[in-house]
């Protein structure tokens, strides 16, 4: 797992008759967002938890859930797309 969220979204769009497209997208100025929205999502997710073992419930693992989608999240740090087709191609990476 990486130590980092991904920080910056490179995309590069190249139709075969247009100038290429590049964009840089700085992730980097959501994370306090999701920082914030992350820690009311647990807050939650933990008294349901709470809630859910005492009432009994077969499921009572959402922050549990939550903790591994915040880990996918963070592993999609180095990851590249690539499309080719006759229309267009595609490249978009994450750093």
């Amino acid at each position: 797992m990486n130590a980092l969220p991904p920080m910056i979204l490179d995309l590069r769009v190249a139709p075969p008759d247009r100038r290429p497209v590049h964009v840089w997208l700085p992730l980097f100025l959501l994370w306090p967002i999701v920082l914030v929205l992350g820690v009311l999502a647990l807050v939650f997710t933990v008294l349901a938890d709470v809630v859910l073992l005492l009432l009994g419930e077969r499921y009572h693992h959402y922050t549990i859930l939550l903790a591994r989608c915040f880990g996918m999240l963070w592993d999609t740090r180095g990851l590249v797309l690539r499309f080719n087709d006759k229309a267009t191609a595609v490249e978009m990476t994450v750093q």
